[in-house]
């Protein structure tokens, strides 16, 4: 069985995902299953390996978001850990830097809690800690798809096993 490409002067046998150009010795045997009544299937959208990659790589970046902003849980405190939320610990921590500034009134994601400046220096360090390993798992997905040579590799690579929780 064979099916179209995108080039009018390649098809590609699906039996064994052989590309095969005109004027190669295996277009004759394509001309005759033709000409023996099989019909040939369009073409598919040919993605190559580089788009494959740059999918996988994307998915990854994607899914690194989504965990860096998903929030962490610390001594049942749910703590927000988006852009916004960073920033605001960092205003606190100024703001506790500059001293005066003992205790704050802390709006977790599950309520109010009023927390210490040593508390909130914590909080500080678990969200650091939080988006650096999703940092470091997303790198070390870019690098191993990266790596991977063949399609069989790459439909079979798993962007959501090894991120941090």
């Amino acid at each position: 069985m064979y099916k179209l490409t995108n080039d009018a002067e390649v098809v590609l046998s699906t039996e064994t995902g052989t590309f095969i150009p005109r004027g190669h010795r295996l277009w004759e045997e394509y001309e005759a299953w033709l000409a023996a009544g099989n019909t040939i299937s369009l073409p598919e959208e040919t993605r190559t390996l580089a788009d494959i990659k740059a999918e996988l790589t994307a998915e990854a970046t994607a899914l690194r978001w989504e965990k860096e902003t998903g929030g962490i849980e610390l001594n049942g405190v749910l703590v927000g850990t988006t852009l916004d939320d960073q920033n605001r610990i960092s205003g606190v921590l100024s703001a506790i830097a500059l001293g005066g500034l003992v205790e704050v009134d802390f709006k977790a994601q599950n309520g109010w809690v009023k927390l210490t400046a040593s508390e909130i220096q914590g909080i500080a360090q678990h969200i650091s800690a939080h988006v650096q390993g999703g940092f470091t798992a997303e790198r070390a997905h870019h690098e191993a798809i990266e790596r991977l040579v063949s399609a069989e590799e790459l439909s079979t690579y798993d962007v959501t096993q090894g991120w941090p929780n």
